[in-house]
């Protein structure tokens, strides 16, 4: 009995470790704001790649969510990075052809083998981008319009490389997880 009694023990002085740590952390993250973002003198170019591999339900989702950025036409370029194997690529290939119609730089990309999977994918398109910074968008995302707006300024300061930005859950109301 007494084992039993020092594993529950053992275990509440574990959670509350936990609890504390969280705690701190939400009193660090009320305490410390992020900058905002400083305006950008010029508008850089920037590269939009979408990896794509066996996505039909979601590819012309996520192509148009790309082209709906709120960025200058001429400044954004995008790149379907397909190694599809089914009718993904038909459904792209018709997208970037009614997007160029429309005016954007779109780069179809097809490779014959699958090196690297999705990041031998991303680095074939990094390879012949044409932007300054690259908006990387995974199959199920479906970002803001003001996405590029309300980010692309961090990186004036010299010391940001990389920004990560928050993501929702289109069916949230679905699930109570």
């Amino acid at each position: 009995m007494s084992i039993a009694w020092a594993m529950y023990l053992a275990s509440l002085g574990v959670l509350a470790v936990f609890g504390a740590h969280r705690l701190w952390l939400v009193v660090l993250a009320r305490r410390v704001r992020a900058p905002l973002p400083a305006v950008v003198a010029e508008i850089p170019i920037v590269t939009v790649q979408l990896p794509l591999f066996d996505e039909p339900a979601v590819c012309a989702r996520l192509i148009d969510a790309a082209a709906a950025l709120d960025w200058p036409r001429d400044r954004l370029e995008i790149q379907i990075l397909d190694d599809s194997r089914d009718e993904t690529s038909a459904i792209c290939a018709a997208s970037a052809a009614r997007l160029r119609e429309d005016g954007f730089h779109v780069v179809h990309l097809r490779r014959s083998d699958r090196a690297g999977f999705k990041a031998g994918a991303l680095e074939a398109g990094r390879a012949i981008a044409r932007g300054s910074f690259l908006l990387v968008l995974d199959a199920d995302f479906v970002p803001a319009p003001s996405l590029l707006c309300e980010t692309v300024g961090y990186f004036a300061d010299a010391q940001v490389a990389m920004v990560q930005v928050r993501w929702e859950h289109l069916n949230r109301p679905a699930s109570l997880l």
